[in-house]
């Protein structure tokens, strides 16, 4: 875990990215012997997991997932906004474990990253999409190029996702694969790394983080590109600090944080508002700081999470917020030595 502290006599803002298995992932034996193994955990799981999406609540839900606090762990839960009704997903097993989960609706699917031991100290990190509905899971390995895999994020239509990829031992670069055609095209290039892809409404644009060089040092920027491809558009230099982002249920807007805290800019006129200052999203002194991996913005209600780690504890915590700042609160705590890698809203 990298921790970067931005600004010079004080803490001007605190960001965590790159977490194990947040937008670094580890993809290693992609022949027979590494998918087989896959297919028979799949098989374990559909054995296992119950089916039918009714036995979630109702409504519009925080999804998100946790890893730790020991080896395969990883696993997939859904929240009301309230901070009720918490239940498992998706659950590991004994050498597999999910490290995000992203997705519009538990009616239809999600795309979860599984991890699975291959022996020793190896693992394979691949995107599976599971259907709820019925508990089938299916691996998506031969949906995207060769080389390790980061989180999947479909499209507002559930016709394509976006997930990062690259070489063993690279950087990770975003991927869009169709669900009908089975073609993939790669969408962002460079020596950067990019991460947080959030789809807007549409499905026209998305907008990312991009983790600029030289490593390990964290300078970032937040771009959009047009998911039809075209060349990225830098919407915030590297003196915003910029971690993560999410558009807003109609796409006018887009959520993010920043030096400032936390703003929202309309899309239109590209005025910024900062909806929590920096001392009422950490806290003054400082009591939380803010992990990078992601945040949503609700579709059926005004409502953004986001993750933010309390400083006392050292546990995650989901937080939301309504976009006028107003309804500030805790919804959930990670256990203690446990990570929280991925949050969206999904219906149900």
């Amino acid at each position: 875990m990298t921790v970067a502290i931005r600004g010079s006599g004080e803490v001007k803002h605190v960001v965590v990215l790159l977490r194990p298995g947040s937008c670094t992932a580890i993809n290693r034996g992609r022949g027979r012997a590494a998918l087989l193994r896959l297919l028979l955990v799949v098989l374990a799981v559909q054995l296992s997991v119950g089916c039918s999406s009714s036995r979630f609540p109702s409504g519009e839900l925080v999804m998100f997932s946790t890893v730790g606090p020991r080896a395969f762990q990883g696993t997939v839960f859904v929240v009301r906004p309230d901070g009720s009704s918490i239940t498992t997903v998706l659950k590991p097993q004994t050498l597999l474990e999910y490290n995000g989960a992203y997705g519009n609706s538990l009616k239809t699917f999600i795309l979860a990253s599984a991890s699975q031991s291959t022996g020793g100290n190896n693992s394979v990190t691949n995107i599976v999409q599971y259907f709820p509905g019925h508990g089938t899971i299916t691996p998506l390995q031969q949906q995207l190029p060769v080389g390790q895999e980061a989180n999947g994020v479909p499209s507002p239509d559930n016709s394509q996702f976006i997930a990062g990829v690259g070489p063993a031992g690279t950087q990770l670069h975003l991927w869009i694969s169709d669900f009908k055609t089975k073609q993939f095209r790669q969408l962002t290039d460079g020596p950067a790394q990019d991460f947080n892809a959030a789809w807007s409404p549409d499905g026209q644009q998305i907008a990312f983080t991009r983790l600029l060089p030289p490593f390990p040092s964290i300078t970032t920027q937040l771009l959009t590109v047009p998911s039809s491809s075209g060349p990225p558009t830098i919407l915030f230099g590297t003196s915003e600090h910029v971690g993560e982002a999410a558009y807003s249920r109609d796409g006018k807007h887009l959520a993010f944080d920043s030096i400032n805290g936390l703003e929202t800019i309309d899309l239109t006129t590209m005025q910024r508002t900062v909806i929590l200052t920096l001392a009422q999203l950490h806290g003054s002194p400082p009591e939380r700081l803010t992990v990078g991996v992601g945040m949503s913005w609700a579709r059926t209600q005004d409502t953004i999470v986001l993750i933010l780690k309390d400083l006392s504890t050292s546990r995650d915590q989901l937080w939301t917020v309504s976009s006028d700042g107003s309804n500030f609160k805790k919804i959930y705590t990670a256990d203690s030595g446990a990570f929280i890698q991925s949050v969206c809203f999904v219906e149900n």
